[in-house]
């Protein structure tokens, strides 16, 4: 019973892009504004949904309402066009079911054909087809219910009423009521949605009435609520909301107009009525159009599981401040130890041009000297004759490693690299490691290493006056070939008095650079495998819970938490660093409040330790502000987040303690707001995760602790 009221409700919210279950009640009840089209609809989507179960179609689909919508569609539009009899309910059942299937053929085929939805292109094939069926009978349209409003009403009243009735019409309710329902759950679900709303349909009459003067009502509230509809798939549903987004609504408004007079003029003297045949034609093919450019980073297609515009938006900024450097290979440093960057990226001796994205590495003491004594001999310094090792797992295709190491102070400019290993890795990456020392290369050519075997041993061989490692990526096997620019996976980098972890980035020069070092606790901690099963009993808001949580992987191979309270957070987990990557669910769960203090996990252990990460806006409790700022969205995000972690020891109880601090900042009209929320993980050195807590101006929002 709950899966068929989760698929109804769901399927109601599919009309205007929303996943909410209660904005999907609330258009059901738009829906009886008129009655027996609330019930005409209501057939259509149990129909829809009891078929695709019937024939066993995907359960979560069905659930989303995603072949529903189309059936809500049918049913209401055949109540709004017709005057019912015997033979019409005797028939719209029928015609029903092949709403629902043409909508799973018309779906799967543009899905995999196109990578396009099918939006509502099945209900308006089918209205169609079950249009000219019914001219066997000799039934016309008898255009049951007008479009338009009272044309005394002042101009203001009249215009809203024409903006709540093309409301009202996208679910074929003639009562203004339905409008004013639809628009408030619009407000409630999504501040974007509600502008863009107000700017179609003033873009529209604007456009409407320039380009066509003499249009009537029925023809302005047709382009209106498919200028509507196109604005919140365009502006922010099916796209990511940006100004270019809302540039292109103000296109689609245009667009709207010239093709609703095509079509209207197209079917004029024909029994087809227009229905939302401009939204889907302008929708399909700007976002068909979109996926041929170069260029794809300014408007965004929506590439995850939608949720609002304004959620959207937050995720892709997450996903994007967290992940856009990441690459398909994590490569790491090539040594042990601290080194310093004595020469990094478009450097001041040799790092230039076509070889500009190359690293010098050397060692130095607490005074910053690379040597000891004088450091007149090679042994003097401290990073000769170290061991260097693989950036990355490869094969061994070039190696140089005869050239005589020079004297300090002197250079072989006619053997300019000197003794170097080329490795090639995977998608056609290379690795280039340069000026090693004489006769220490301990791997061959045609050799399969791993990332983190030694290869060879730091020298001063070729053009280098002092001992020091030259590494650089690039795209073949030549020795000296032009740099490619390639990040290190995950490094740590001490910079001006201060450690940080450093994620798919490039070494700065002067810094000192590591790689991490995995920590065995911290590692056992946050080393989640499928199965796992963690209880906690938890504080909030002065009750006493308890919560489970079990690690779980899905069809994608996508491993996940999920908790007794129906949430779920997606993990990410690399060998050196633990992620979380989304949440879903309420957020008074026990995973909620774990997803905000370990959102990020180096898996090493170094006291005060840095690191930072973003939050969406829409997971943090900020209340009310944040859907007075989203208002303004398209022209700024006037809310940020940043969440600044590091590491603590207690070594007399040898705990460890993640320390968070997560900070909202607002900016433009919202420049005073400022909330904190403070977070601790605490890990025992021998029962892992112990307990979690965050806190709120400086008062205690929740804490957990794991139980047997």
């Amino acid at each position: 019973m709950q899966f068929f009221l989760d698929s109804t409700l769901y399927s109601y919210a599919q009309i205007f892009f929303s996943n909410r279950k209660w904005f999907g009640a609330a258009i059901l009840v738009a829906s009886f504004s008129t009655p027996l089209l609330g019930l005409m609809a209501l057939l259509g989507v149990l129909i829809s949904n009891l078929v695709a179960y019937i024939l066993k179609f995907d359960a979560e689909k069905i659930r989303s309402g995603f072949y529903g919508f189309n059936g809500i569609l049918f049913g209401a539009s055949t109540a709004f066009y017709f005057e019912l009899n015997n033979l019409l309910l005797l028939l719209i059942p029928i015609f029903i079911i092949i709403t629902f299937l043409i909508s799973a053929v018309l779906e799967h085929y543009l899905e995999t054909a196109f990578n396009l939805p099918g939006l509502s292109l099945p209900f308006v094939i089918s209205v169609y087809i079950f249009v000219i069926f019914l001219t066997n009978y000799n039934f016309i349209i008898p255009n049951i219910h007008q479009y338009g409003v009272d044309s005394t009403s002042s101009s203001l009243t009249y215009y809203m009423e024409i903006y709540f009735k093309s409301l009202s019409l996208i679910i074929f309710q003639p009562e203004i009521t339905a409008g004013i329902i639809i628009i408030v759950a619009i407000l409630i679900f999504s501040r974007v949605l509600f502008v863009l709303s107000i700017v179609a349909f003033v873009l529209n009459v604007l456009l409407l009435n320039f380009i066509l003067p003499n249009h009537f009502d029925n023809l302005l509230i047709l382009s209106s609520f498919n200028s509507i509809l196109a604005a919140f798939a365009l502006g922010g549903s099916l796209i990511i909301p940006s100004r270019k987004s809302f540039m292109l609504v103000i296109l689609s408004s245009l667009m709207v107009v010239i093709f609703t007079g095509f079509f209207s003029r197209l079917l004029s003297g024909s029994l087809f009525p227009l229905l939302v045949l401009p939204f889907n034609f302008i929708v399909l093919a700007t976002i068909y159009s979109l996926k041929f450019r170069k260029d794809q980073t300014d408007l965004v297609l929506l590439y995850f599981k939608p949720g609002s515009p304004e959620e959207n938006f937050y995720y892709h900024q997450k996903r994007k401040a967290r992940f856009e450097n990441f690459k398909y290979l994590f490569p790491e440093l090539p040594f042990f130890g601290e080194w310093k960057v004595s020469q990094g990226f478009n450097g001041e001796h040799t790092h230039k041009d076509d070889w500009k994205y190359a690293l010098d590495f050397v060692v130095v003491d607490k005074n910053n000297s690379q040597y000891s004594n004088e450091g007149l001999k090679l042994e003097d310094y401290y990073c000769y004759s170290l061991p260097v090792t693989s950036p990355l797992d490869g094969e061994i295709v070039r190696i140089v490693s005869s050239v005589r190491d020079n004297e300090p102070g002197d250079i072989n400019l006619q053997q300019n690299f000197g003794n170097t290993i080329i490795i090639s890795h995977q998608y056609g990456l290379f690795s280039s490691i340069s000026h090693l020392k004489s006769d220490s290369i301990k791997v061959k050519e045609g050799d399969k290493i791993k990332k983190g075997d030694i290869i060879g041993n730091c020298g001063n061989s070729g053009r280098s006056p002092y001992p020091h490692i030259h590494f650089q990526f690039q795209l073949n096997d030549k020795i000296g070939d032009k740099t490619h620019l390639f990040p290190i996976s995950h490094f740590i980098e001490k910079e001006n008095g201060k450690t940080y972890l450093r994620t798919f980035a490039y070494p700065k020069e002067n810094s000192i650079a590591q790689n991490l070092d995995v920590h065995k606790t911290i590692k056992d901690a946050f080393d989640f495998k499928i199965g796992d099963k963690l209880n906690f009993k938890y504080e909030l808001e002065g009750k006493e819970l308890e919560e489970s949580w079990e690690v779980k992987v899905d069809i994608y191979n996508q491993l996940y938490i999920e908790s007794s309270s129906n949430a779920k957070a997606e993990i990410y987990l690399t060998d050196k660093v633990f992620y979380f990557t989304s949440y879903i669910g309420e957020k008074n769960t026990a995973l909620y409040f774990f997803y905000l203090v370990a959102a990020q996990v180096p898996l090493c252990f170094q006291e005060d330790l840095y690191w930072d990460d973003t939050f969406s806006i829409s997971l943090l409790p900020i209340g009310s502000i944040r859907y007075l700022a989203e208002i303004f969205l398209f022209y700024k995000n006037m809310l940020s987040t940043r969440g600044e972690f590091t590491f603590e020891e207690d070594e007399e109880t040898q705990n460890y303690f993640i320390k968070s601090d997560i900070i909202v900042m607002g900016s433009g009209l919202f420049a005073f707001y400022k909330k904190q929320f403070n977070g601790i993980v605490k890990i025992d050195e021998h029962d892992g995760l112990k307990e979690f807590e965050i806190n709120g101006d400086k008062n205690l929002l929740f804490k957990a602790t794991k139980t047997k």
